[in-house]
């Protein structure tokens, strides 16, 4: 009898076990399939974005990496910024991208997917809802913020700041959680030094530092060893940026420093921007937002309105059932507390970027990030509230408010982020950094897009230059498509027409502006049919028959100035037959190598006719009519 009981016993443990096995590979399986949704919509809503040549501060921080040893690229002393962590992530995918710019947009979307899965595993957990962490992930990629790290080489930095806030928040956040004394001191110092590294991958995030003395006071840790590594760690930022950049004053954007333009005022205004961005409104400049509030159609306006309306709507909906919990024994203070520490997280990464002289958009992208995870902690609360409720069989319903209130008005929320952040990406173009990258986008495409590294160690002459390229820009540009990182030897000339340069040959390229569309157009083929016209005998490769006619524009002085090469044995009788205007010279070959002078109207088209009374016996091939005679160059200024 006991035996039959052990047996029953032993089988429901054992299906049990298999029940929670299932249970366990469910959910991974879902959690696949919902990190693939996420890096599928990554992709989606980036895929107009690309990059195929590098300029401004990509193409400087590429300059670095192709002229400096690795020593010198990751510890660049006496720098204005101290940011080695994110230098060597730098360097590393430098090296892995090499000279396929091409890919750098999707390494830069798979990260910022990976970001988003990370972001849905945290809000996941504090929200114990796939469904709430998933559309923390959907509207994270969805964001507006996600020009500058899905579109620039530099947005990796922003990947990494962001990887790293998170991470210190999620350590200090299971600090706050946690009871056991060991635990709290791996999870604590775990938190401060993904805070540490973030310090050197970009310095507004030294401003998280009185998060972990909150969290120290919050949780009347009695330990006076984590009361002094905050301060410790604190110090040792200083001390390292005092003595590889010379100062503790961190710099500005735009070439400023953050100790010679800050105002209180200014400072304040910068946070409110922040805070406007963070909730859909767009009060910064068209070339820092794209399409500014005043610009915004009435009906996006609307549905911006609604948005935070529902927000609101929704943190009262929230925080009531927070405050409900009471009645069933559940300590509201652990929630109040998490609530008051993502808005700390939050608030200091906006003043970290208010301090400045403007605020980028790029910026708020962590803030948004918090401002996700607060909502994914309060919804948590409410979940645990309604566990409890429903196990509580004497609970009433007054005072309660729907179960299926919140997920519907988060549903809503979700569509109306999604459709507004959507819109305001289709204004992404008019944002400072996107123009000059079309430029030069294009200017990539008309020339190592075309011809590949036959590109290299030609002269790049460019018709106009409105774009005003500096000189770095022209030095530095087709480097990044050599594997030797030298250029060999290409060059480029601006000019203001094609009066401006001769004849157009093998080592040359012509590209003309199209500001209109900021691009470039390859204009070789019509500027070299236009100095150098064929009726008939002439090839492009210099040949040219017994008989030929073309058409030669002459440049400043008006000559025309032909170099001839007779690949055969000279009789003496040879001779070329030149007409012009109507008048014949005759040109006595005494050499199987010579030049002739044409003289003759400046920047005029000037019709010439060849005869030859000889040809290459045997000709290697004959491509018209007439027999091949001669190779021949026409030069002129």
């Amino acid at each position: 009898m006991n035996t039959t009981r052990g047996s029953v016993t032993e089988k429901r443990i054992v299906r049990a076990a298999q029940l929670a096995r299932l249970e366990r590979q469910n959910g991974i399986l879902k959690d696949l399939a919902l990190l693939t949704l996420l890096t599928g919509w990554a992709f989606f809503v980036n895929r107009g974005l690309r990059m195929s040549g590098y300029y401004m501060d990509d193409l400087y921080m590429w300059s670095c990496w192709g002229e400096q040893s690795f020593l010198e690229y990751v510890f660049p002393v006496g720098s204005t910024r101290c940011r080695f962590v994110y230098w060597l992530a730098a360097w590393a995918e430098l090296l892995l991208i090499g000279n396929h710019i091409e890919w750098v947009v999707p390494l830069n979307i798979l990260l910022n997917a990976g970001l988003a899965a990370f972001l849905y595993f945290f809000a996941k957990r504090l929200a114990m809802s796939r469904g709430v962490g998933f559309a923390a992930g959907v509207l994270f990629l969805s964001s507006r913020f996600a020009y500058y790290q899905a579109g620039q080489l530099l947005g990796l930095m922003e990947t990494m700041g962001i990887f790293f806030a998170l991470l210190t928040a999620i350590f200090l956040k299971e600090y706050l959680d946690e009871d056991e004394d060991g635990r709290c001191m791996l999870l604590f110092g775990s938190g401060l030094l993904f805070w540490f590294l973030n310090c050197f991958t970009h310095e507004r995030y030294m401003v998280l530092l009185p998060m972990f003395y909150f969290s120290l006071a919050v949780k009347r840790d009695r330990k006076p060893l984590r009361w002094i590594l905050p301060a410790a760690s604190l110090a040792a930022v200083l001390l390292i940026r005092f003595l590889m950049i010379g100062t503790l004053s961190p710099a500005g954007t735009g070439g400023t420093n953050v100790a010679e333009t800050i105002t209180k005022r200014g400072v304040i205004v910068n946070f409110l921007v922040e805070a406007a961005y963070a909730c859909g409104f767009n009060f910064g400049p068209e070339h820092l937002c794209g399409l500014p509030w005043q610009d915004t159609p009435f009906a996006m306006k609307i549905v911006i309105l609604l948005l935070n309306a529902a927000l609101a709507v929704l943190f009262f909906v929230l925080l009531h059932t927070v405050w409900e919990r009471r009645r069933f024994g559940l300590p509201v203070f652990p929630v109040l507390r998490d609530l008051v520490f993502f808005l700390g997280f939050a608030a200091g990464c906006a003043a970290s970027s208010a301090v400045t002289i403007r605020v980028e958009m790029r910026w708020v992208y962590v803030v948004y990030a918090f401002k996700l995870l607060l909502f994914a902690r309060l919804a948590g609360a409410c979940r645990e509230t309604r566990i409890a409720r429903q196990a509580d069989r004497t609970a009433g319903d007054r005072y309660r408010i729907s179960d299926r209130f919140p997920a519907i008005l988060i549903a809503l929320i979700s569509l109306f982020t999604v459709f507004t952040q959507l819109e305001y990406r289709k204004f992404w173009p008019k944002i400072y950094l996107f123009p000059n990258q079309a430029r030069y986008n294009s200017l990539a495409d008309e020339t190592y897009g075309k011809y590949g590294k036959d590109i290299l160690g030609k002269e790049i002459i460019i018709i106009g230059n409105m774009y005003e390229m500096s000189d770095f820009t022209a030095e530095t540009f087709f480097k990044t498509f050599d594997p030797e990182r030298t250029g060999q030897g290409t060059t480029v000339r601006h000019v203001d027409s094609i009066l401006d340069f001769g004849q157009v040959t093998d080592s040359m390229l012509i590209l003309k502006e199209d500001p209109a569309n900021d691009a470039f157009t390859d204009a070789t083929d019509l500027v070299r049919s236009l100095k150098l016209g064929i009726d008939y005998g002439y090839y492009r490769d210099g040949w040219m028959d017994e008989r030929a006619k073309i058409r030669v524009m002459t440049g400043r002085t008006g000559d025309i100035r032909m170099e001839m090469m007779y690949p055969g044995n000279l009789t003496g009788r040879e001779t070329v037959s030149i007409k012009k205007d109507g008048k014949t010279v005759i040109w006595p070959l005494t050499s199987n190598i010579s030049e002739y002078t044409v003289h003759g109207e400046p920047y005029r088209i000037t019709e010439l006719e060849f005869t030859q009374n000889f040809h290459v016996e045997p000709a290697a091939e004959q491509r018209g009519g007439d027999r091949l005679a001669l190779i021949m160059t026409f030069i002129t200024d």
